[in-house]
């Protein structure tokens, strides 16, 4: 997509109150494309320094062993309540950040593999967890809806709508998953533990990646940035079939037939134009639920509910651009005098305004809410909680990875070295190589002002696979804490060459000097397009 330039608000010609004074650097970083990925960074730190300090225990018990509890029971008259959420310290076996308790519904055994307690009688609802593992189940569900509105937009609008400008990075990313996950393969045959991590890999993580180009700035192409946000977009939609795919035992039909149900009660909303945003969220929670029940990974619930959310505008540019220019000019030309006393000050004044004036902002309003698809609204909503809260809050619970004694073997084995060689060699290797293979049989060709140097600095931080390839790992190892520690350390380190690795080539690249979108007019769209 383009990068045009940013269009001044009435926001640019106020003085700043105390408080924005006071936000004002916080909210700057934030609008920074890089600053996701620095806080991702920060709180990597942060966990590995918890879970290695004095306070280690801490984090074990605000993770891992602390138990929080949300039950719906019946009271003796029959009448059904939910009790408060109650937070126990129970004894989790299955590991670090891996416990894989099942939830209870009315039908299911009364003890709780893992809880430490039975369920009661009358409790017809019953989830119980670690915080650790709420945040992957649910919250990382958040995410996943997320990455499939933008899997969505870029399908119907983006880069991957135009076949010609969809292979490259198609391609691209179909070689970083294949190469990476075959070098695991190879080195963990003689390793059958080990083999169900064939996976972690494969994923690239976009924030990372994303950031690492960001704080290049000018050397790096737009059209490079493109390039690797779109395979990185491919990536995330290959990883989520895998999970769905290979990472579900013993699938519950019962409750995928439930899933599917309320799936095509949103499918029929999307197709009677439903265009409120409430209905999709409420009907998103039971879906989430059964998808969990089902052993189907629940956050894939937020990507099937990303699919159903409207993408289409209600009313037609022109329809806008009328309506909205009709609406400044009634705002224009109303009378400036506020209803009320002439002296009853300036905050009365502000409340008590035009009439006519307030009516003309609100028809603006709703016409800037017809023309916004809902799809982009949700996406523009979700986005900052999801870059600032929920994968830091991912990255402090899964990143806390104790190195007393262990590190050397860890680094040792086989799975290790399956997973460092994936991330960092296979990545690269793969995504050059289909892509190279892509333009030789000529279904794709290289945008302007990338080189083959370029690819392979984009193909190296494609190796950064921390957000992904962890939450992969837990999947792949749920209940093997042994594994899943080492496999964290692989790819954190992975993660650390791949990074390195692709700044100095990047850095090693041919400045390449870009007009501004906005000084080339209609030819922007062909210049930032892959072979034109």
């Amino acid at each position: 997509m383009a990068h045009y330039h940013h269009i001044p608000t009435a926001e640019h010609t106020l003085r700043a109150e105390p408080a924005e004074r006071l936000t004002r650097p916080f909210i700057r970083f934030a609008r920074l494309s890089c600053s996701s990925g620095i806080v991702l960074m920060f709180v990597t730190a942060l966990a590995m320094l918890w879970a290695n300090s004095k306070h280690a225990p801490l984090y074990d018990e605000v993770f891992h062993t602390t138990l929080i509890e949300i039950v719906i029971e019946a009271d003796p008259n029959g009448h059904s309540h939910t009790r408060s959420v109650e937070f126990e310290t129970q004894a989790i076996e299955s590991g670090l950040g891996g416990e894989d308790t099942p939830a209870l519904a009315a039908d299911e055994s009364e003890s709780a593999p893992g809880h430490g307690h039975a369920r009661k009688e009358g409790q017809y609802f019953f989830l119980g967890h670690g915080l650790t593992h709420w945040i992957n189940d649910l919250f990382m569900a958040v995410f996943f809806l997320v990455v499939g509105l933008e899997i969505k937009r870029e399908m119907l609008v983006g880069e991957l709508a135009s076949p010609k400008r969809a292979a490259l990075p198609i391609f691209g990313a179909l070689g970083g998953m294949i190469v990476p996950a075959g070098i695991f393969a190879l080195i963990n045959l003689g390793n059958p533990g080990a083999l169900a991590g064939w996976g972690v890999p494969m994923a690239t993580d976009i924030a990372f990646a994303m950031g690492v180009l960001a704080t290049l700035g000018r050397r790096v192409p737009t059209s490079l940035k493109v390039f690797l946000l779109s395979l990185a977009i491919v990536d995330d939609l290959g990883a989520l079939l895998v999970i769905a795919i290979f990472y579900t035992e013993n699938p519950q039909l019962q409750y995928l037939t439930f899933a599917g149900v309320i799936l095509g009660a949103l499918m029929a909303m999307n197709m009677a134009r439903v265009r409120w945003l409430m209905p999709y969220l409420l009907l998103g929670l039971p879906l989430w639920y059964f998808i969990y029940l089902s052993g189907v990974h629940a956050t894939i619930a937020g990507v099937l509910l990303a699919l159903t959310i409207p993408a289409h505008s209600r009313v037609d540019p022109v329809s806008f651009a009328y309506s909205t220019r009709r609406a400044l000019e009634v705002f224009e030309n109303a009378d400036d005098t506020p209803e009320g006393d002439p002296g009853e000050g300036e905050l009365a004044g502000d409340i008590r305004q035009n009439a006519t004036r307030q009516a003309a902002v609100y028809a603006m309003m709703k016409n800037a809410k017809f023309v916004l698809p809902p799809l982009l609204r949700l996406e523009t909503t979700l986005h900052p909680w999801t870059a600032f809260l929920i994968i830091p809050l991912f990255a402090l619970a899964n990143a806390g990875i104790p190195l007393q004694g262990g590190a050397m073997e860890a680094f040792s084995g086989t799975l290790s070295l399956g997973v460092i060689a994936g991330l960092a060699i296979g990545k690269p290797l793969g995504i050059v190589l289909a892509c190279l293979f892509a333009v030789k049989i000529g279904v794709a060709t290289l945008p302007r002002g990338i080189t083959w140097r370029h690819v392979a600095g984009a193909g190296m931080l494609g190796g950064v696979g921390f957000t992904m390839a962890i939450f992969i790992a837990n999947l792949a190892f749920a209940g093997d804490s042994t594994n899943l520690e080492h496999t964290k350390l692989a790819i954190l380190a992975a993660s650390v060459i791949s990074t390195v690795a692709g700044v100095l080539t990047l850095l090693s690249c041919k400045v390449v000097t870009e007009p501004e979108p906005e000084s080339l007019g209609p030819e922007a769209d062909e210049y930032y397009a892959p072979g034109s």
